[in-house]
């Protein structure tokens, strides 16, 4: 008895075709994961009033100086933003991020009026260390609902020098 020949272009085919079906599951999840994060319909037009970037002393909690886009690594800074420019009914929150994505000062999730007592918004040097890193910084304001942020309704940019 003969054994019938090996269809080497059959095993590629098959192959490829589960190459295609996983990349579909892959397109599929992201998807997924797009619409839960993004959902359709939800930009409101909603603009936060972020009023500048200063350097800031933890000692009286305030800011001084002029708005900046970049600070040395040895000075503390915090954004100020005006809750009282947003509506009363939306859930916020503004969060400070590192140039590795993490979250470095963050105030909220609540309603603007609640929040209006915590206009200063500092970034925090991270524990074990004197300075701040260096990189950029991004402060965002984010309309939450459903627990989850939805919209960002506000963003500045900060450079920490070297």
């Amino acid at each position: 008895m003969v054994a019938a020949p090996v269809d080497q272009v059959r095993t590629l085919y098959r192959t490829l075709l589960v190459y295609a079906a996983v990349s579909i599951l892959i397109l599929v999840a992201g998807l997924a994961e797009f619409a839960y994060f993004e959902p359709p319909g939800q930009h409101t037009g909603l603009k936060a009033t972020i009023t500048g970037v200063f350097q800031y002393d933890p000692a009286s909690n305030t800011t001084a100086g002029p708005d900046r886009n970049s600070f040395p690594r040895s000075m503390l800074f915090a954004a100020v933003v005006d809750w009282s420019s947003l509506p009363k009914n939306v859930v916020v929150d503004a969060r400070w991020y590192d140039a590795f994505g993490n979250v470095v000062g963050s105030v909220g999730p609540a309603t603007p009026d609640k929040l209006a007592s915590q206009t200063i918004i500092p970034v925090r040097v991270p524990p074990g260390f004197q300075h701040n890193l260096p990189g950029h910084y991004i402060f965002v304001v984010e309309r939450y609902e459903g627990g989850v942020p939805v919209e960002v309704i506000g963003r500045r940019v900060v450079l920490v020098e070297r």
